[in-house]
């Protein structure tokens, strides 16, 4: 089938996945800039590890909404101490799907 682009549908926990940024800001970077790179890699992996979790847990749903521990400080007393999130399914045209982390209630375009 030649000119005709097929797209592989992947199982659920191999999509790529895309923050937006004000999401990766938030949930992944931390305040201050001089935490160490393996505080980085354990926030990510903290944020990627609810998400899979979440998507196990309604894999059929194209948009759920999860938590995470904020970052930050927690004597603030406007920072909650947890931060939601989105996950959805995301189909652009002549990409594979992925999925998409973004604050709850974040305008997706």
């Amino acid at each position: 089938m030649f000119g005709s682009l097929k797209l592989q549908r992947l199982p659920p926990l191999q999509l790529p996945i895309v923050f937006t940024p004000e999401a990766w800001q938030r949930a992944v970077l931390l305040e201050h800039s001089n935490h160490s790179e393996k505080r980085l890699f354990d926030r990510l992996s903290n944020v990627l590890r609810a998400a899979f979790e979440t998507r196990r847990a309604y894999p059929h749903k194209p948009y759920v909404v999860f938590e995470v521990a904020q970052i930050g400080s927690t004597d603030h007393p406007h920072h909650a101490p947890l931060l939601q999130l989105s996950l959805s399914l995301i189909h652009e045209p002549d990409q594979p799907e992925a999925l998409l982390i973004a604050l709850v209630g974040e305008h997706q375009r």
